[in-house]
């Protein structure tokens, strides 16, 4: 049989020819080079054990007959046993994906190394091998060009490389080695010693002459392969190159665990080829076959076994495959196997990035040169000719020599030349990353590292529990017969389900349900563990980049030229001052790699992990203070023209300019629901930041003077007092300042903006959390008739009428409803009523869940009420409002569809009569509803709720007093054992490093406290001393201010006074229900009655142009009322409970009186105050002693009062009595000139002229008393005590000395200034 064969190559192609390499390099030609001296060029064979595969019978036959050395023209026939063979082998392949069944094998295609293709096909029985036609379309299987059987894949359209002088000799010494020492083609390492001899048995001359046809042919070989690299095909053999390194990535990872995993079962054939293996491996290599024909003879020796010895095999081979699936099973829960799932899961995820890449980036532009690789391309063959010889490693050091050698004027036109091509590849990039073809990369970046991310961290997820259908199917797989169809399989199950019995069926049931309870619980435990934990952060860091890297590209051409980034961490301060230091001397950093980059960066993390809180926030200042400079860097760029241009392109696309300027690709924060968080205001400029600490003021002294910044807070704490004492008064006179400040800023109008805004943005956060959160559940309203109806019609309306935009189509349809009659609204109606019936009844039990209490509390605190009590709730029987005469009409026209303006117009249109009935009938309601309200007021669901109305209205009016006034009060000073606990906390923590919490840690300071003795508690008692008076001082400066004076006069109305000294408020008594109500005017009267006809303004115009006749109406109707009420007045006055309400209302217009006489003469500037009534002996005593016990307050008072009883007689209680007798006389003093000021004798007379009283006559000496001694008699022998009850009415006697309060009174005690009468 004859085949036609390609014309042999010339012997300039066959000097070029070369198998074909990637991007050949000088430094890849000096490896090669390298690698030829010890290893042959050729193909060799390669040993049986890594030989797991035979090439296709096709390659073999063009691999062997197809060869470039064949001479032109030539045709050869190819034997009748290789032809036999092959067609043998290429018969035993069909049958399989791609083919015909077993027998009938279908055509093969097959490429030579020209690009030709070829097909082997059979006429009957002949195979013949033909050209294949340039358009003819191949139906079945195609070879890819680039494909072969083993190796790398090569490209036939690359320009072949030239052999240097070592392939040429020992390419042609390879062939004739094999045939002298045929052992060499089965050793590698053999064959390449041998070839090494035969190369330097070459003569030097016959070496150089070699070298010299190498070096020309190479010249024409770079420019040729430079133009190949710019091709597609070389792009496309780039491709299938990285296709065939990731496949051997693959099978390499499936080869490592193959042999730690159980060993696949063999089959009946398998068991029988290891039997006689050896034999037959002995027998063949006798003969001098190969290992083709060792698999060829254990084949026919196969063919030759009896079928009953074949079962035997085949019964072996299923028990090894069982024995397998235990195994495999068992393998599965070990950690090799999960290992190796999680190493393939995130290598075919590299591998589809990887792909993803490649196909994205085939039109992206390439990097441009750099100013010394354009030289280099210059010189290189310059500096080539003066090296010969030279490798490529030296050729290149050569060429860097020579650039750096090179004059910067000489330079300059290759970097001019670089800074071009660098500016068009910016401009081609951004064009590249806009189009459409970047963006899908994105989103299918995005689902690949997600689904990666899923099948590494959630394959060991606990699986879903089974359905009850499942459960069934596996409880009845033994009965199941085997096959497809009906009666069989899954048909038969589903029937055998349909008919079982119920009692099964429930058992099944309770069985799912306690494993999906399982599962639940299995679930909730898992997502607490840390996989699900990194699940979750790895899905959100694939969004964020996604989201981030579409925002770039969206601002890639305007923000290119903002101002880079601050730190974003405080680590990121910590490193960069470390470096800073280690290169203080001004050069530049030596270049590390990247492993050394990550061992510095490692020792600084363990180093800034040993640094304290304190140390650590005074980095976190210092990137704060970064930013705030970044900040002021951006607001200038932002009045650039190039930010208004980029605002407007935000605009368009719905891009947050903020949050892009903050954090160049920062996303909108929303909730689950879709809310907007808004984000919280920008601080102003002059907002007061915090001074530091001492301990801060000490490590930024400090810090440069030690090499290792965590023996900073070891220093500090062995300072002495004497050292700290510097900045400890530094830190305190920046605090005064930064308080000082804090006041200021607050006071002034961009404080005053700035802390609104920020309550704005809390309470609308606050307010969208809480709906999202808590209203899950919330039902939906329903639809009304009118948008039940409109809902229903307007497809129909759109359909009818397309050219109708939609506010159009509305109006239409609101026309339809407004033209239905009754009985056409009622279905619509009843549908609404039905569905708002069902929603209020929802709504119901939704306002009784926990949500819904969450919710309002969350609400309320969002509101301002400071998570206090709610309003009390109106009780069901509370009398609901009427409407007015207006809002009737509006219930009349609902339906219509019409708007409030356009209402309010046809009210005021109505004729007299119309709008008399309206009138008349809310006159009618109004005072239903006011009876209902009095009647409903005695009850006692009414007092009950107005007391609650009361007290609640009482309380709010406190706290928004207490937010408003009392955000200035001074914080009240810390106690002695607390200044203990903040000194000795740390000190504690570390000695005692088991102790974990606040709890073990404080029950351990106060032990500590507990055993101290008085004097070591002395100086902790002397600072709390000292801060106490500070304290009382301040608290005396704020007392005296206009917020406190505000507060307290809220105070006094908001607080109930005891029912013992109630009094009437300075408001006047409550008018009782019969009090007779003032009528309106005339005016007012027809205000009234003209209700929904505008504001006050148009009010008055109308009431003008009715001049005196059409105001004489309402005039005559104002003088009857006003005569009723004057009647009604005097009949008032005459009876008991007028009379009663007069008498109150007098005494209280007198209270009101005094009390504006105080403000004006006793409570302004410049006038002094009313000495404070000093404690008794007893009342000091209970000031010293009472701080240090415990316990509750009855038990610490009768400890007292036996403390005080036993002091009887004794020093100390004498120097208590003289110190209070000191302060009493100092008090009286005090009294008598505060009695003489001009305010105190201006009120005085204020007060009697108010009262009626005569002025104080002339002073006569005092004469005895005898009705008070009565009575200090009468007091005295009643309180004489016996036993027991003397002690305590000792005690009692000696508190009782100026006020019962034992912690001091601020009460006026001079009777004169009572406000009784």
């Amino acid at each position: 049989m004859e085949v036609e064969t390609q014309p042999a190559p010339t012997e300039a192609e066959a000097a070029m020819e070369v198998e074909t390499q990637p991007a050949p390099t000088e430094a890849a030609e000096a490896a090669d080079a390298a690698e030829a001296a010890t290893q042959p060029a050729g193909d060799a064979e390669k040993p049986a054990e890594e030989k797991k595969k035979d090439p296709p019978a096709y390659q073999d036959a063009f691999e062997l007959e197809y060869t470039p050395d064949w001479p032109e023209q030539m045709k050869t026939k190819m034997e009748e046993a290789k032809i036999a063979k092959i067609l043998d082998q290429l018969k035993g392949k069909g049958g399989g994906k791609g083919r015909g069944p077993p027998g009938k094998p279908e055509p093969v295609r097959v490429f030579g190394k020209d690009g030709t293709s070829y097909d082997f096909s059979w006429e009957g029985e002949n195979p013949a091998l033909e050209p294949v036609p340039a358009e003819d379309n191949f139906p079945l299987r195609v070879e890819e060009r680039f494909k072969k059987a083993r190796g790398k894949p090569k490209d036939p359209n690359a320009p072949i490389k030239p052999k240097n002088g070592f392939q040429k000799v020992t390419g042609e010494a390879r062939a004739r080695l094999k045939e002298e020492r045929p052992e060499l083609a089965m050793d590698l390492k053999a064959m390449g010693a041998a070839l090494k001899e035969e190369w330097e048995k070459v003569p030097q001359e016959e070496k150089d002459r070699l070298q010299e046809i190498y070096d020309k042919e190479m010249e024409v070989f770079r420019p040729l392969w430079a133009a190949y690299k710019e091709t597609d095909s070389y792009k496309e053999y780039c491709d299938v190159k990285q296709v065939w390194l990731d496949g051997r990535e693959k099978k390499k990872l499936f080869k490592a665990h193959a042999k730690q995993a159980p060993k696949k079962p063999r089959s009946g054939y398998g068991i029988f080829s290891g039997e006689i293996r050896e034999r037959v491996k002995t027998e063949v290599m006798a003969r001098g076959g190969g290992m083709g024909d060792i698999g060829v003879q254990i084949s026919e020796e196969w063919a030759a076994v009896p079928e009953v010895k074949k079962a035997e095999y085949a019964e072996q081979a299923q028990r090894e495959k069982e024995e397998f699936a235990v195994k495999w099973e068992a393998h599965k829960e070990t950690d090799i196997f999960k290992k190796f799932m999680t190493d393939k899961a995130k290598m075919e995820g590299r591998h589809k990035l990887k792909q993803l890449e490649r196909t994205t980036f085939k039109t992206a532009p390439a990097k441009p040169k750099s100013s010394f690789a354009l030289f280099k391309t210059k010189f290189m063959p310059e500096v080539m000719a003066e090296n010969k010889g030279a490798a490529a490693g030296e050729i290149s050091k050569k060429v860097g020599e020579k650039w750096k050698n090179t004059p910067a004027e000489e330079r300059a036109p290759f970097e001019a030349e670089a800074a071009t091509l660098k500016e068009k590849y910016l401009v081609d990039l951004k064009k590249f990353k806009c189009q459409k073809a970047y963006t899908k990369f994105l989103v299918q970046r995005q689902i690949t590292n997600s689904r990666t991310n899923r099948a590494v961290l959630l394959r060991e997820a606990p699986k879903k529990a089974k359905s009850v259908f499942a459960l069934y199917r596996d409880a009845h797989k033994e009965e199941v017969p085997s096959g497809k169809g009906e009666g069989k399989g899954m048909s038969w199950v589903k029937a055998k389900y349909a008919e079982a019995d119920q009692t099964e069926k429930q058992q099944i049931e309770a069985m799912q349900k306690e494993l999906t309870e399982k599962y639940q619980e299995q679930v909730k435990a898992w997502k607490e563990g840390e996989t699900y934990k990194e699940w979750l952060k790895n899905e959100e860091k694939y969004k964020r980049e996604m989201r981030n890297e579409a925002m770039k590209v969206m601002t890639l051409k305007f923000l290119d030229t903002a101002p880079p980034q601050p730190p974003k961490t405080a680590f990121s301060v910590f490193v960069s001052e470390k470096r800073k230091a280690a290169n203080s001397d001004g050069e530049p950093p030596a270049k590390r790699s990247r492993k050394d980059a990550k061992e510095e960066v490692a020792k600084f993390q363990e180093e800034f992990k040993k640094l304290d809180k304190d140390l650590k926030s005074e980095y976190e200042d210092r990137r704060k203070e970064l930013v705030k400079e970044w900040q002021a860097l951006a607001k200038e760029y932002m009045e650039k023209p190039i930010w208004k241009e980029y605002m407007e392109e935000a605009k368009l696309l719905k891009v947050p300019v903020k949050s892009l300027l903050a954090n160049k690709v920062q996303s909108i924060k929303k909730l689950k629901n879709g809310t907007k968080i808004l984000p919280l205001p920008e601080k102003p400029e002059d907002v007061p930041i915090k001074p530091p600490g001492a301990y801060k003021l000490f490590v930024r002294v400090k810090k440069q003077e030690v090499d290792d910044v965590s023996k900073l807070p070891d220093l500090w704490a062995a300072a002495s007092a004497e050292e700290k004492k510097p900045f400890e008064t530094e830190a305190g006179q920046l605090l005064n300042q930064y308080q000082e400040a804090v006041k200021a800023f607050n006071q002034s109008e961009a404080g005053r903006e700035f802390i609104k805004k920020m309550k704005f943005v809390r309470k609308s956060r606050t307010i969208a959390m809480a709906k999202d959160k808590y209203t899950t559940t919330l039902p939906k309203k329903p639809l009304g008739a009118t948008k039940l109806f409109m809902k229903a019609k307007l497809k129909e309306a759109k359909k009818a009428n397309p050219e109708m935009k939609n506010f159009e189509l509305q109006k239409l349809v609101m026309d339809q409803w407004a033209a239905l009659d009754d009985e056409g609204k009622k279905p619509f109606q009843e549908q609404a009523a039905e569905a708002e019936s069902k929603y209020q009844d929802t709504m119901a039990k939704w306002k009784e869940s926990d949500e819904y209490k969450s919710y309002t509390s969350m609400i309320q605190k969002a509101s301002g009420s400071g998570g206090g009590p709610a309003a009390p709730k109106r009780p069901d029987s509370y009398p609901s409002k009427p409407l007015d005469a207006f809002k009737a009409f509006c219930k009349e026209q609902a339906g219509q569809g019409k708007a409030l303006p356009k209402l309010a117009e046809e009210f005021k249109e109505l004729d007299a009569e119309t709008k008399a009935r309206f009138q008349s009938e809310a006159t009618e309601r109004q005072k239903k509803y006011q009876e209902e309200m009095i009647a409903w007021a005695k009850s006692d669901e009414g007092k009950k709720y107005n007391s609650a109305v009361k007290a609640f209205s009482k309380r709010k009016r406190l706290a928004m007093a207490k937010t408003k006034y009392l955000k200035d009060v001074p914080k009240k000073p810390v106690r002695a054992d607390q200044i203990f606990f903040a000194e000795k906390r740390s000190e504690v923590m570390k000695e005692n490093p088991e102790l974990k919490g606040l709890g073990p840690v404080m029950t351990k300071l106060g032990e500590l406290w507990k055993n101290l003795s008085e004097e070591d508690r002395k100086p902790y008692k002397d600072q709390a001393a000292e801060k106490m008076q500070e304290y009382d001082k301040a608290m005396a400066e704020f007392k005296s201010s206009a917020n406190y004076k505000k507060y307290e006069a809220i105070a006094r109305g908001a607080k109930p006074k005891a029912k013992a000294k109630a009094k009437a408020s300075s408001s006047g008594p409550k008018p009782p229900d019969n009090y007779p109500k003032k009528p309106q005017k005339a005016m007012g009267l027809f205000m009234q009655e003209n209700k929904g006809g505008g504001d006050l303004k148009a009010q008055l115009a109308a009431w003008r142009d009715l001049k005196a006749e059409g105001q004489k109406k309402y005039v005559d109707q104002a003088k009857e009322a006003m005569k009723q009420y004057e009647k009604d007045m005097e009949e008032f006055k005459e009876s008991a409970e007028g009379k009663k309400y007069l008498r109150l209302k007098e005494a209280s217009e007198k209270k009101g009186k005094l009390d504006k006489a105080k403000k004006l003469y006793l409570e302004g500037e410049g006038v002094p105050k009313a000495p404070k009534p000093p404690l008794n002996a007893y009342q000091m005593f209970v000031a010293e002693k009472r701080p240090s016990m415990t316990g509750e307050m009855a038990q610490v008072a009768k400890e007292l009062s036996r403390l005080w009883g036993e002091m009887d007689g004794g020093e100390e209680r004498k120097a208590l009595e003289a110190k209070a007798k000191e302060l009493q006389e100092q008090y009286q003093k005090d009294l008598k000139a505060y009695k003489e000021s001009d305010g105190y004798k201006k009120y005085m007379a204020v007060s009697r002229g108010i009262k009626n009283k005569p002025p104080p006559a002339a002073k006569k000496p005092a004469k005895p008393k005898k009705a008070p001694k009565a009575k200090a008699t009468k007091a005295k022998k009643e309180a004489k005590p016996k036993g027991k009850a003397k002690a305590k009415a000792k005690a009692k006697a000696a508190a009782s000395g100026s006020d019962s309060d034992v912690m001091g009174s601020d009460s006026d005690s001079d009777s004169d200034s009572s406000d009784s009468d």
